[in-house]
């Protein structure tokens, strides 16, 4: 097989943010979820999500650091990403551990054994950094994950599970000589995750024509917030040799930027996030304690299944075109959420893009990119008009 790629080849990466699916435990089929994008994810030669679920029957429940009871779903709900296209997932989250490491090995082998390749996440922490690598029409695509949001022991170590983690602290500084006012919020990564990451990315780098970096961070339910550290570590990860980064966990969607004519992600928000806030938690589990404060909406008939008000039904799916030379064109495609928490993408004639577009635009401003729609595209950078 000739595997040279000629120079007019090039190849399309779509990547989305969090997917949580639970049919099977709906009673419903798990294609279901997908049923209007699943066509339009396998345009892409390559399609990547971020996982939100362990697929397993295994482990016990972790009482720590307020964590997720459903996010341990049914095998079978695997057919899902299947039947949509996703080639490589990102498993590195903040509910990677929630039911042990049993639950993680058996969702990674899941995944493995239906072609869908895993990062983030491994048996210990030499296989949480290993990359993926996909080869299409010769160009070669590099993926590595991490994850910021970090319950106690949820890290990979030289021997134990977990994920691939980026460590942060957070401090509060007044800003202010009255008593009580608020502080500005300094969060400063952990300098040797910092590096470590960095000697992923240049590892990588020779193997590969463009290098993904997904990052599991931010802020969830704050609109528009981007935490201090999260350009620091996505300006480091280009630095190190990076081509874009995604960013996602905040379930709803944040600001894009340009670093060094690279596209920064930092919340692509939710895609397809199946989350059953209105089925009663076992015994012992307590919600989140930010809930009450930025959570103040109120569940709406015919909405729980998807439990998030206005704009966390607004979508993108991110695109890119990417040739030998790497990453060429970043865009991406504006997409609706409905109450079944099933993603739309929509096209320009619709309303809602004009509506979803707007969003986005709202917080990219303020970090200096220009979003061009150009089809049913927004465009969010071209080398070819730099």
């Amino acid at each position: 097989m000739n595997t040279k790629a000629t120079p007019d080849s090039s190849i399309v990466l779509h990547a989305v943010g969090d997917v949580g699916p639970r049919r099977i435990e709906y009673g419903e089929t798990p294609e279901s979820l997908f049923a209007m994008v699943h066509q339009k994810v396998k345009e892409a030669d390559i399609s990547f999500c971020q996982l939100e679920r362990n697929f397993s029957t295994r482990g016990c429940f972790q009482f720590r650091n307020h964590p997720t009871w459903y996010a341990r779903v049914h095998p079978d709900n695997v057919k899902s990403l299947v039947f949509a296209g996703f080639n490589v997932v990102s498993n590195a989250s903040n509910h990677c551990f929630e039911y042990g490491p049993e639950a993680l090995l058996e969702s990674i082998d899941i995944l493995r054994s239906n072609n869908i390749q895993v990062i983030g996440v491994g048996k210990d922490i030499a296989e949480a950094r290993k990359p993926a690598v996909l080869e299409r029409k010769g160009i070669k695509v590099g993926f590595l994950a991490y994850n910021a949001i970090l319950a106690a022991e949820i890290e990979a170590r030289e021997d134990k599970p977990g994920c691939t983690p980026i460590h942060v602290d957070t401090y509060y500084q007044s800003q202010d000589f009255a008593p009580g006012m608020p502080p500005r919020i300094v969060t400063i990564p952990l300098e040797e995750d910092v590096r470590a990451m960095e000697e992923d990315i240049r590892r990588l780098r020779d193997r590969v024509d463009a290098l993904v970096v997904s990052m599991h961070w931010g802020m969830y339910f704050i609109r528009g917030a981007i935490a201090m550290y999260q350009p620091a570590v996505g300006y480091r990860a280009i630095d190190a040799g990076a081509d874009l980064v995604v960013g996602h966990h905040d379930h709803i969607i944040k600001g894009i930027e340009i670093y060094k004519e690279r596209a920064i992600f930092y919340g692509l928000g939710n895609f397809a996030e199946e989350v059953p806030h209105h089925v009663k938690a076992p015994a012992g589990v307590h919600s989140a304690r930010t809930s009450h404060k930025y959570q103040k909406w109120q569940m709406e008939p015919g909405w729980e299944r998807y439990n998030f008000p206005g704009d966390y039904r607004y979508s993108v799916m991110a695109r890119c075109e990417i040739t030998r030379e790497g990453i060429q064109r970043v865009s991406f495609l504006p997409t609706w959420i409905n109450q079944r928490a099933e993603p739309e993408i929509l096209s320009r004639k619709d309303p809602r893009f004009q509506e979803v577009l707007e969003y986005v635009q709202t917080w990219s401003k303020e970090l200096g990119t220009t979003l061009t729609p150009e089809g049913d595209q927004v465009v969010v950078y071209d080398s070819n008009t730099n």
